[in-house]
C-alpha cells in the first residue's frame, strides 16, 4: 500500500492509462485514516465493557456468501449489492460481509484457534511524603495487575495483585 503503483506498458512500449495517480491518492488517504488507532480504540472499548474483541482476517469477505459459503468474484457485481451465484441470496454487500466475519469469529472460537493472553499492566503510585515539605523523598510502590479473561465468557475475570515496596533510603547520622 505504501509503494507507488507501477505504470504498465502496451506492446508498442507506450504507457497505458491505468489510474496510477488515483491509486496513489487512495493509498495515501487509507494510510492517513489511521486504521491502527481504530483497532486500538475498539479493543479499549471492548475491554472497558468486558467484551471479547478479536481480529478476524477479512480476506474474501466481500465475495463469500454468508448463507452457503460460496466464494466467487461474480457474487459482487456492484459495490452495494451482493448476489450469490450458488444459492441466490441477495443482501446489502456490507451486511453480508459483516455476517461472514461474525461466522468466522465464532468458528475460530469453537475450534480453539483464538488464545487469550494474560494482560499485565504496571503502574507506579506516589504514597506519603515526609512531614517537612521539600526535605525528603516520597515513597513509591510498584503495582502489577494481571488480568485473565476466559474465552467466550465476558463476566469471568480473575484479578491478582502483587505489591512490592520500593526500598527507601535512610540517612545515617554521625
Amino acid at each position: 500500500m505504501v509503494r507507488r503503483p507501477k505504470a504498465k506498458k502496451d506492446a508498442n512500449g507506450k504507457f497505458l492509462k491505468n489510474g496510477a495517480q488515483a491509486k496513489a491518492g487512495l493509498n495515501k488517504s487509507i494510510l492517513n485514516s489511521m486504521w491502527g488507532r481504530v483497532v486500538a480504540f475498539v479493543r479499549y472499548k471492548g475491554l472497558k465493557k468486558e467484551k471479547l474483541t478479536i481480529k478476524i482476517p477479512a480476506h474474501g469477505t466481500s465475495q463469500e456468501c454468508s448463507h452457503c459459503g460460496h466464494i466467487h468474484p461474480d457474487n459482487r457485481e456492484t459495490q452495494a449489492i451482493f448476489s450469490c451465484q450458488n444459492c441466490g441470496l441477495t443482501l446489502n454487500a456490507d451486511y453480508n460481509a459483516s455476517l461472514v466475519i461474525k461466522k468466522r469469529g465464532i468458528r475460530m472460537l469453537r475450534n480453539g484457534e483464538i488464545t487469550v493472553k494474560d494482560k499485565k499492566t504496571v503502574a507506579f503510585r506516589k504514597q506519603k511524603t515526609n512531614s517537612q515539605i521539600g526535605l525528603g523523598r516520597s515513597e513509591s510502590t510498584c503495582e502489577e495487575t494481571i488480568v485473565r479473561r476466559v474465552a467466550g465468557s465476558t463476566r469471568t475475570t480473575q484479578r491478582s495483585m502483587i505489591r512490592e515496596e520500593a526500598p527507601t533510603s535512610t540517612a545515617v547520622g554521625s
